[in-house]
């Protein structure tokens, strides 16, 4: 099984003299260029869209067709954009977003989470990370919360047979990782005040009960996959202190709100293990952040 991992598209927003829908064009048209590209299954960790409205889940829809109607499978998770905005999430925009994208997170299953999906030698299983953050408090600031009842359905998935003997694939939106390494941005950007904010509230913007899911999953999961924070890098080893062996943040799929000069995206091999990297251009009159 060959998995492509996307995230955070934030379709809908201007990026530097793009549109990000413009840049996910020439992502999905960099996938459609694969050999034999029906052979890839694509899996989108959230912030497909950038706010919870009409128009942009219509936009979105429109850019996931381009893969299915070429036989590339989606599988699709909601992140805390796609059910609001940067400042809070509404669980009226949330059930939106999942009934209209429902064949990419659902399919023909019950709308419930955890979703699991056994393909190939893989077992995927898709979470909701904002599915305990919708209370009028909680919404509000909203970093990802799983909840008690979604995390016991999980260990309760984890044991079924037909599970058990798989690749099992984990995806969800938030950092799943309480107080994983990153990488801190240059101070003499100009930036000084947003980055004092980054640093002294990271530990603050990651899944409130990431503690529970690490001791839900360990030893359980073969791959963890995730989004939100556009970091991008690879968290195996501290995955591997789990007894999970791979572990990777998607970053910013369109680079949103990220200081670099290409779009990438990672491609996983689940036979061979072998993980490998397609970098696309942007286009021309994009200016790097």
């Amino acid at each position: 099984m060959k998995i492509i991992h996307l995230s955070d598209t934030h379709v809908g927003r201007n990026n530097n003299g793009s549109s990000n829908a413009e840049l996910v064009d020439l992502i999905i048209e960099d996938i459609l260029s694969l050999e034999n590209p029906s052979d890839y299954l694509v899996v989108h960790t959230g912030d497909l869209i950038d706010k919870g409205n009409q128009q942009y889940r219509d936009l979105g829809s429109s850019l996931l067709a381009k893969l299915s109607d070429q036989g590339v499978r989606v599988l699709l998770c909601p992140g805390n954009h796609d059910c609001g905005d940067a400042m809070h999430v509404d669980p009226n925009l949330a059930a939106q977003f999942k009934a209209q994208f429902a064949p990419y997170i659902f399919g023909s299953q019950a709308t419930q989470f955890p979703v699991l999906n056994i393909i190939d030698d893989c077992a995927f299983i898709g979470l909701d990370s904002n599915q305990a953050e919708m209370s009028w408090l909680d919404r509000w600031l909203a970093k990802g919360n799983l909840g008690d009842a979604q995390i016991t359905a999980l260990s309760k998935l984890l044991d079924l047979p037909e599970v058990r003997d798989k690749v099992v694939v984990l995806y969800l939106h938030h950092h799943p990782f309480f107080d994983a390494f990153v990488v801190s941005a240059d101070v003499g950007d100009g930036h000084l005040l947003s980055h004092l904010f980054s640093w002294n509230t990271r530990r603050f913007r990651r899944l409130k009960d990431a503690y529970t899911l690490m001791q839900c999953i360990r030893d359980r999961v073969d791959i963890v996959l995730f989004g939100h924070q556009h970091f991008g890098l690879d968290y195996s080893a501290e995955a591997q202190r789990y007894g999970i062996p791979t572990a990777l943040d998607a970053s910013s799929s369109t680079c949103t709100e990220m200081d670099t000069d290409r779009m990438r995206y990672r491609i996983i091999d689940t036979d061979s293990g072998f993980i490998t990297t397609r970098f696309v251009a942007f286009p021309p009159g994009h200016v790097q952040a």
